[in-house]
């Protein structure tokens, strides 16, 4: 056994040290073991009030309210824990706050502390916290045993009741996706008097579900599949229940499910817990090259993720970026599934948006689960935005009237200075005016020392010379010192100078998609194209969708270090289908040895109530038929992958038979679904379920969605092809 384990619940790690054991030695008891770990200062003491009862026997199932007021008599409490550890010191369920007050209520954790889920055994309920004098204070430290004797989940074993071939759910399910209910339950000696199948939430509220009486010793559930509405679950965490009644069993739980309802239909971001890192010493994990966020962060101002995390033995089954406030609920992050022993976290740099946080203070964190480890926290980082991050509230710096760079500016353009720099309280002792190069060294620029409350930046400009700048990218910046801050970031536009194409190094494109001057809400495009440079290989290119204000709305950077690239590749990430009303800009630019960021498509268009006449995923109206939303599928996709059928059919006459299919290289068919909507509208999303994109074989395919109305027969609302490796 270790001698020590880790704690990090929410955004908080602590140590809790362990009595190590011996065959000679009795094991000591979970209070000795943490008798030495701190003591309150007498003038800072940290105690607690109407605290949590737990008594010695709970039986399994039972819930406990957390209760109690936390106190410290003097500094704020920096952090609280409840949690409930099993005999071996593992974490079972517990969660930790922030206060940055001189109380807290344990209350507000109540939902994380689930007693009424723990199986039958020994467990320890502990309350801890810290203050300014005392770290990890023990305030509550009861033992207590988890019992099944009188637990109405356990059937009479003359008479029990059991499912077969029952719905196996995923951990994840996509938004709108429908799940099919089936399974036979059957009761061994007394008739089935009462069955309730249903989809409960975190609280234990029925969200969707049904209730019969089947009066008899077997019922197949697939009968209420209809009452069981999985496509309408919004975003969140839920239980799948099967639960039955028969002569000797009231209420008896024959299925729970826990599963997650998400927008990509990905696992959710986890919520981290305290450390589970016990075990085998030889399997760890750390983190190399981590991102350095300073203490305090200006509002609006991006930090870049990176890093690597190593798992020596064992793969890394899921690892979490997060940004968590000081109730440790996320703000921003993305977890993924690696599957390998090492993971490169700047590929999540694009989910953790440090310049979208509002004043406050915060904790950035990253935690990985292996084969033996289970949310080891490698980083935890506190730190704060806003006032008084990187100035002192009472002496701010400013700028008014500032220069603003535009994004792009011809070689030999010059561009000119302005803007007046202001100090609340002290004077500015330093101020530079510059432009950087990639490599963040100065390219044109001045400092001086103002030794005034306010500057005038046009004194400048005869210094700053954007007209000799040479071809490339930049970033112009203006930092100020003051009695309080030093070096604070007032001005940071990033800009681009020159973008005409080297004659003996092109970049083009074939086939590029062609986008309509107006196109309809929720219509889709497909993103398609051959970039090609003629000399050197293309460093990056990206195909994007602009706003009026040229800010990226969709989009997606590729780094080929190729002399071509196929658009196609990033078609899945430029989503024309989610755009809302207004005007936008179609941008394909690229850079190579000679250029950067060449524009090589720029596309105005609109999206409003016009009728879009795209190919692709949007089919024409001239038949009365109009395909909207649907699915892209990528030029190639992995063999065992699956896709999701979306898209709306809507027509001015009725619709009597939609059927979608894949058809081999031979036009043979290999899997496919018909429905009669007879409607004037269908979402494809019914019938996504049919279509089994994940059982192809490696091979060229051809999908295909054909319509039949009232006045058209078998019309190909869309028509794509795919290789499948």
């Amino acid at each position: 056994m270790r001698n020590s384990q880790k704690i990090a619940v929410g955004i908080l790690a602590a140590t809790v040290v362990f009595a190590g054991s011996a065959k000679s030695t009795p094991m000591p008891r979970i209070e000795d073991a943490f008798l030495n770990l701190t003591a309150a200062a007498a003038d800072d003491a940290l105690s607690i009030s109407n605290g949590t009862n737990v008594p010695d026997t709970i039986a399994k199932g039972k819930g406990l309210a957390v209760k109690g007021v936390v106190s410290s008599e003097t500094s704020d409490i920096s952090s609280v824990t409840v949690g409930i550890y099993d005999s071996s010191r593992k974490l079972v369920t517990g969660k930790s706050a922030l206060p940055k007050a001189k109380s807290y209520n344990i209350a507000k954790l109540d939902s994380y502390i689930e007693f009424d889920k723990l199986p039958a055994g020994t467990y320890t309920y502990m309350v801890f916290a810290t203050n300014e004098t005392s770290t990890n204070y023990v305030l509550t430290n009861k033992s207590f045993t988890v019992t099944d004797g009188s637990t109405p989940q356990t059937p009479a074993a003359s008479d029990t009741m059991s499912i077969s071939n029952g719905t196996s759910l995923p951990a994840a399910l996509k938004k709108g996706k429908c799940v099919t209910v089936k399974g036979v339950v059957t009761s061994s000696d007394s008739n089935i008097t009462s069955l309730t199948v249903g989809v409960y939430d975190k609280d234990g509220k029925l969200m969707t579900g049904k209730t019969v009486a089947p009066n008899a010793k077997t019922y197949n559930v697939t009968k209420v599949d209809s009452d069981i509405a999985f496509n309408k679950l919004d975003n969140g965490t839920y239980t799948y229940k099967v639960i039955a009644t028969n002569a000797a069993n009231t209420d008896f739980v024959v299925v729970s499910q826990e599963f997650a309802v998400t927008a990509d239909g990905n696992a959710p971001v986890q919520d981290p817990v305290p450390n589970q890192n016990p075990g085998a010493t030889t399997d760890t994990m750390s983190i190399a090259g981590s991102t350095e966020v300073p203490d305090k962060l200006a509002k609006g101002k991006t930090v870049i993720v990176k890093g690597t995390v190593t798992s020596t033995e064992s793969n890394i089954e899921s690892l979490t970026v997060g940004i968590y406030d000081t109730q440790g609920k996320l703000v921003t992050g993305k977890t993924a599934i690696p599957n390998a022993k090492t993971y490169d976290l700047n590929k999540l740099d694009n989910y953790i948006e440090f310049n979208k946080l509002p004043d406050g203070t915060y904790a950035y964190m990253v935690f990985a689960s292996n084969g033996v480890s289970k949310n080891y926290v490698m980083v935890n980082k506190a730190f704060t935005v806003g006032e008084g991050s990187g100035q002192v509230a009472s002496d701010v710096m400013a700028i008014a009237n500032g220069t603003t760079v535009p994004s792009t500016i011809a070689k030999g353009k010059g561009v000119s200075v302005k803007g007046t720099v202001a100090s609340a309280s002290s004077e500015i002792t330093s101020l530079t005016v510059g432009v950087y190069d990639t490599n963040n060294n100065m390219a044109t620029g001045k400092t001086v020392a103002p030794n005034a409350k306010t500057y005038n930046l046009n004194k400048l400009d005869n210094d700053i010379l954007f007209n000799q700048l040479a071809e490339g990218d930049y970033t112009y910046k203006v930092f100020a010192s003051n009695a309080s801050t030093k070096d604070y970031a007032l001005v940071e536009q990033k800009f681009t100078v020159g973008n005409k194409t080297a004659a003996s190094d092109l970049l083009t494109i074939a086939n590029g998609t062609s986008v309509p001057e107006s196109l309809k809400k929720g219509s889709c495009l497909n993103v398609k194209g051959t970039v090609s440079s003629a000399t050197s290989d293309i460093k990056s290119v990206t195909v994007g969708i602009y706003d009026s204000q040229n800010k990226l709305v969709t989009g997606k950077t590729a780094i080929p270090n190729a002399k071509t690239y196929n658009l196609n590749k990033l078609d899945s990430y430029v989503e024309f289908n989610k755009l809302t009303d207004g005007e936008y800009s179609y941008m394909v630019f690229a850079t190579n040895a000679a250029n950067t960021n060449y524009v090589i498509t720029n596309q105005k268009f609109t999206v409003g109530n016009a009728t879009s006449s795209n190919s692709g995923t949007t089919s024409s109206n001239e038949k009365g038929i109009s395909f909207t939303g649907g699915t892209s599928i990528p030029e190639t996709i992995s063999k065992g992958r699956g896709v999701a059928v979306r898209g709306t059919i809507n027509s001015d006459s009725t619709i009597k038979a939609v059927t979608v299919a894949i058809y081999d290289a031979n036009n043979k068919l290999v899997t496919s679904k018909s429905v009669a909507p007879d409607a004037s509208s269908y979402d494809l999303k019914n019938i996504d379920k049919y279509i089994e994109f994940d059982k192809l074989p490696a091979g060229a395919y051809t999908y295909r969605v054909a319509v039949t109305t009232t006045t058209t027969k078998d019309h190909t609302a869309d028509r794509q092809t795919f290789n499948v490796k």
